[in-house]
């Protein structure tokens, strides 16, 4: 055991940035994407915290979902095994362009559910970031949609980041020529937003905030 006066040892930590072009950073220098943004906000707070970009604009989460199975095989070490405290952490953006698209929020709904479960099989926790169906004319659908991922959330007892643009969709300062992709500014936005998220899920190993 550490002599009292002594810290224990402070593992790096890596996260996993899985997402669309919301992750990836659309439109932008690598430097300027979400993970990249995240990761200044966390190595600023004094957390040795890597944030891998695995987003890929236009995917949907079936194509989310491929990937990372794929991912997981190039990277066997990914994973907190038999590790007491977690040193590997995933967050999941995912279902804006299911949504877009109109796919059936029940298949979307599986696709989320295979990701996590796929982390949780090495024991990484997750964070779920989750995004509104503002752009649905169907209202029915709309409620479908948006409450998959509080019901994931719930079902997987991960933390739940409700809504990636909060603050950000529609705001010309804010976004690029679409009104949809955060410009830089908009990214600082997304991070600072997505900071607590992301420390309460470091600090609780995964757990949601109770």
């Amino acid at each position: 055991m550490p002599h009292p006066t002594e810290h224990p040892a402070v593992h790096p930590i890596t996260l996993l940035a899985l997402g669309d072009s919301l992750t990836e950073g659309y439109g932008l220098d690598p430097d300027d994407a979400l993970p990249a943004a995240l990761e200044r906000l966390l190595r600023a707070g004094g957390h040795d915290v890597t944030v891998i970009n695995l987003g890929l604009s236009g995917d949907t989460t079936a194509g989310g979902l491929r990937r990372l199975r794929a991912w997981l095989v190039r990277n066997p070490g990914f994973g907190n095994e038999e590790r007491a405290v977690p040193h590997c952490f995933a967050m999941v953006e995912l279902g804006a362009n299911d949504g877009f698209m109109g796919l059936d929020p029940q298949d979307m709904e599986g696709n989320l559910a295979a990701i996590l479960t796929l982390l949780a099989e090495r024991r990484v926790p997750a964070l779920l970031a989750g995004f509104r169906a503002e752009f649905a004319d169907d209202p029915d659908y709309a409620e479908e949609y948006d409450a998959l991922y509080p019901r994931l959330a719930a079902r997987f007892g991960v933390p739940l980041w409700p809504y990636v643009l909060e603050g950000v969709w529609g705001l010309a300062d804010l976004t690029l020529w679409d009104g949809l992709h955060p410009n830089v500014a908009g990214v600082e936005h997304m991070a600072r937003a997505a900071l607590p998220y992301v420390l309460g899920m470091l600090d609780n190993g995964g757990a949601p905030n109770a």
